[in-house]
């Protein structure tokens, strides 16, 4: 009996309590003064949400409706954003003889008699060679991401590596990237390494650590012919 006792007096509690019936004329009156404030507020409240949503921030509106990518790449197309002709420097050192390559893509050095004047970098030509022999231009071809990525790697650079890099730019007429010339300590917007991404058309250059400078697409041959005409 002591169990059957909280349900007796929950059941005697509810026959007790009286039902509030919209028959009733002063709660009838009570529920339509009171139901239409409840509306009002649910209503303002949900308007000043809608309101605090809708307004953006400056760096928001300008990613959203000024500098979109989409909206400007569309607008270039139809000519009504004029495109930035690309600088690209002129050529400081003249070739000083003209070279011939073999099949393999070795070149002989310039003759005794033709003078090699000074320059303010330096490209070696690979060492160890059998009996002393001259050896090739130290320009290579990279091939990544299974076949899709091209690039020229010229190794070994030393001396003055902007000037190297201005008169590379010329000879391959090249303009400045976006970024300026990629190095290994380059950083990207969120702080991660750009260098590390790679070049590409928008940042055709980068130096690679151990004076290495990569160029975007291949341009081995190109580049041997530009050397070897220096002189190196």
């Amino acid at each position: 009996m002591s169990l059957l006792r909280p349900f007796s007096t929950a059941f005697r509690a509810a026959a007790t309590t009286p039902t509030i019936r919209s028959s009733n004329p002063i709660m009838a009156a009570a529920t339509t003064t009171i139901a239409p404030s409840h509306l009002d507020l649910l209503l303002s409240t949900t308007q000043q949400h809608q309101q605090q949503r809708s307004v953006h921030s400056a760096t928001q509106v300008k990613r959203l409706f000024k500098n979109n990518p989409a909206r400007i790449r569309i607008l270039k197309k139809k000519g009504v954003l004029p495109r930035p002709k690309p600088t690209i420097p002129d050529r400081t050192y003249p070739p000083i003889f003209k070279p011939v390559f073999l099949s393999n893509g070795w070149s002989a050095p310039p003759p005794p008699e033709v003078e090699v004047p000074e320059y303010p970098f330096k490209v070696p030509r690979t060492g160890r060679k059998p009996f002393g022999a001259v050896g090739f231009l130290p320009v290579y071809r990279d091939v990544r991401i299974h076949g899709t990525k091209h690039t020229t790697l010229i190794r070994g650079v030393t001396g003055d590596l902007p000037a190297f890099v201005t008169e590379l730019m010329a000879v391959l007429q090249l303009s400045l990237g976006k970024k300026g010339i990629l190095t290994s300590a380059s950083t990207g917007k969120h702080g991660g390494g750009e260098a590390g991404r790679g070049v590409n058309r928008e940042n055709p250059i980068r130096i690679r650590t151990g004076n290495v400078v990569e160029v975007n697409g291949d341009h081995a041959k190109e580049v041997k012919r530009w050397l070897a005409g220096l002189g190196f």
